[in-house]
């Protein structure tokens, strides 16, 4: 079901079930069990799409204060996964800005002068290989293939608008995404419930249900709004998340990126700013199997040329619409 949801957060329950073989009765009682236990599916515009700005800040207070710091962030509206790690005292944060005159405001004036934060990094996402949308579920592997490709969303989001020359052989620019004040209604409701129906979405946003898929279908398809779906890894047995500050050669970033995206224990992988220019979450059983994988794979790649590794205490904020866990 996790599996299924995550490649497209808005199937029908008619769609599922005969691709896991069971009754629509079926898994709309599984889904029901799912939504007991945390099971959380929301609507979130893409930053990237939108134009805007992605930011991890690293920020370290001190060992009494930090919980509460991380709760007030959770509040703001632009702040997306938050967690505590390295012991309590270290707070990570994923913040969204439009222009850089919130860069300013947040970075330089919100930030310096919260009470009790003894220093902080920012790390300027430039490019992510994966978690933009998550997609972790679906590397456990608990569809086949052919289910898998069963249950693709009708559609894929457009091609990014060519690249203006000489960025052509770098890499794809995406194009940005304009959304209209009826847009941004839609995507409120869609942040309240990512699975909300048609009829429920046009009571919410004042459209009728004909604008309401039209709109939909348009903000799917381009990108600017992806359908996440969360649930704590925890309840599946991965209990151990750490967050990787990988230095990598500048010339190998685009390669160690993409192979990191691979593996199953990475959750998220992003080129950013700052000394150390790639960063990765992963997600293990254990601290057993977190060694191994340090081990094995983080210390088989030779353009690695360091790695800190900051354990996760903590998730305080998990999605951009949720408030505190």
């Amino acid at each position: 079901m996790l599996h299924a949801l995550q490649l497209d957060g808005r199937a029908q329950f008619r769609r599922i079930a005969p691709v896991l073989e069971v009754s629509e009765h079926t898994v709309a009682r599984r889904y029901r069990r799912l939504r007991g236990t945390g099971l959380h599916i929301v609507g979130e515009p893409d930053a990237e799409r939108l134009g805007r700005t992605r930011w991890l800040l690293r920020l370290r207070c001190v060992p009494d204060a930090a919980l509460s710091i991380a709760e007030a962030l959770a509040r703001r509206p632009d702040t997306g996964y938050i967690s505590l790690a390295s012991g309590g005292t270290e707070l990570h944060c994923i913040i969204h800005t439009g222009s850089a005159k919130e860069d300013e405001e947040v970075l330089l004036r919100v930030l310096p002068r919260t009470p009790r934060v003894t220093s902080f990094d920012a790390h300027c996402f430039l490019r992510t290989f994966c978690g933009n949308p998550p997609r972790w579920y679906t590397k456990l592997g608990a569809l086949t293939a052919e289910q898998h490709a069963a249950l693709l969303p009708p559609y894929t989001p457009e091609p990014a608008a060519p690249p203006v020359p000489p960025l052509a052989a770098l890499g794809t620019v995406q194009r940005t995404v304009e959304l209209d004040a009826a847009d941004h209604v839609l995507v409120d409701a869609l942040a309240r419930d990512g699975r909300a129906g048609l009829p429920e979405l046009a009571a919410e946003t004042g459209l009728s249900p004909s604008s309401v898929r039209r709109r939909l279908e348009r903000l799917r398809e381009t990108g600017a709004i992806r359908v996440n779906v969360d649930f704590p890894p925890a309840r599946l047995g991965y209990r151990k998340r750490a967050m990787l500050w990988l230095r990598v050669a500048p010339g190998a970033l685009q390669r160690v990126g993409e192979t990191l995206s691979a593996h199953p224990q990475t959750d998220l992988v992003a080129a950013t700013t700052g000394p150390s220019n790639l960063i990765a979450t992963v997600i293990c059983r254990n601290a057993t199997e977190l060694y191994l994988y340090l081990n094995h794979h983080i210390g088989a790649l030779p353009d690695i040329q360091s790695v800190e590794t900051a354990p996760v205490i903590r998730e305080v904020k998990r999605l951009t619409p949720r408030g505190p866990a």
